[in-house]
């Protein structure tokens, strides 16, 4: 079954420039499937549209054009009780657990907060509730009375974990939820957050630039460039044998401990443009090491493929993807 699905969802922001005014195309004709407890990552570089995805899936952002829907409604043909509905069973952790806790509230009123917003609940089940979530996420029931600047920052993080469980949600978006920790206690969040989701069943769509964090948790991968996915399908299959040369640029961007290794996709030293300028045709082609004529004024269709993928590259078309990689 269908979680949440993006049907051709796309996100303009219109902006003024020293040359007056303009338009930043931030998600251009999105569409992507996301599955039933299943991890879906969204990954690429920073600016190319991943976070605004996930604030028009939070509702914190409108599209321009285009659906999100939630167990096949959309979101924009939803009364306000299916909105609240909604609201509830699709929370978020953000990246900087520093910057997404209130700094003036006790752990027990930041995770009651959503709660009381959502649900009548007297005194003694509501402290019940957060001491449970409190303790699903690995804290004593202690943490309940202190305030965020007396834990350490994958303490917060796990607060932010148990503000998002306390509603019992369906879908939990993750945006960049352990680039801002130690490494020492990365895989600490991480294997909690595996764990809850086995726990409870929930959906996770992933924003990430870490792509070993990726390879591992995710379950499919959508791999987003200026805006638009390039390619997306099973992470198996996408890590294993990437087939848009954009893909294989990030795999090869990845250090590896291999003194013998050798890219076999440079990155082309040349202007990559912007969301704001974008390129005509394919918008990668000023990077891209295998360029062709077609590339610089057609911009290519998604492209099926046998084992489940999808990839936008004229490679395809022409039988040559194979032999680039």
């Amino acid at each position: 079954m269908t979680a949440l699905e993006l049907r051709g969802l796309t996100k303009h922001f219109d902006v003024r420039t020293g040359r007056g005014r303009g338009i930043v195309r931030a998600v251009n004709d999105v569409n992507l499937v996301v599955p039933e407890g299943q991890t879906v990552a969204l990954v690429g570089e920073s600016g190319c549209g991943k976070t605004t995805i996930a604030k028009l899936a939070l509702m914190l952002e409108q599209p321009s054009s285009g659906a999100v829907l939630f167990e096949g409604k959309s979101l924009s043909c939803m009364n306000r009780r299916e909105i609240k509905r909604y609201r509830r069973s699709v929370q978020a952790v953000f990246q900087d657990p520093y910057a997404s806790l209130n700094p003036r509230l006790r752990v027990r009123s930041i995770i009651s907060e959503p709660i009381l917003a959502h649900e009548r609940s007297d005194r003694a089940s509501l402290r019940k509730r957060i001491l449970e979530v409190l303790d699903i996420v690995g804290l004593a029931a202690i943490a309940a009375d202190l305030y965020p600047h007396e834990f350490s920052g994958g303490q917060r993080q796990r607060i932010a974990i148990a503000r998002a469980i306390a509603l019992r949600p369906k879908i939990i978006v993750l945006d960049e939820p352990i680039s801002a920790l130690d490494v020492s206690i990365r895989a600490q969040i991480l294997n909690l957050l595996m764990d809850i989701q086995k726990q409870f069943g929930l959906t996770y769509l992933l924003i990430a630039h870490d792509l070993a964090l990726v390879e591992h948790v995710s379950t499919n991968v959508a791999v987003i460039y200026l805006g638009s996915i390039v390619e997306s399908g099973p992470s198996a299959e996408v890590f294993g044998s990437p087939m848009h040369p954009y893909t294989r640029t990030l795999l090869n961007a990845v250090p590896r401990p291999d003194p013998d290794f050798v890219p076999t996709a440079a990155e082309a030293a040349e202007d990559a443009g912007s969301a704001l300028e974008p390129p005509s045709g394919c918008k990668f082609h000023p990077r891209c090491p295998y360029v062709m004529p077609i590339c610089r004024n057609v911009d290519p269709a998604p492209t099926d493929l046998p084992d489940g993928r999808r990839a936008a590259c004229h490679l395809l078309t022409k039988g040559l993807a194979n032999g680039a990689s």
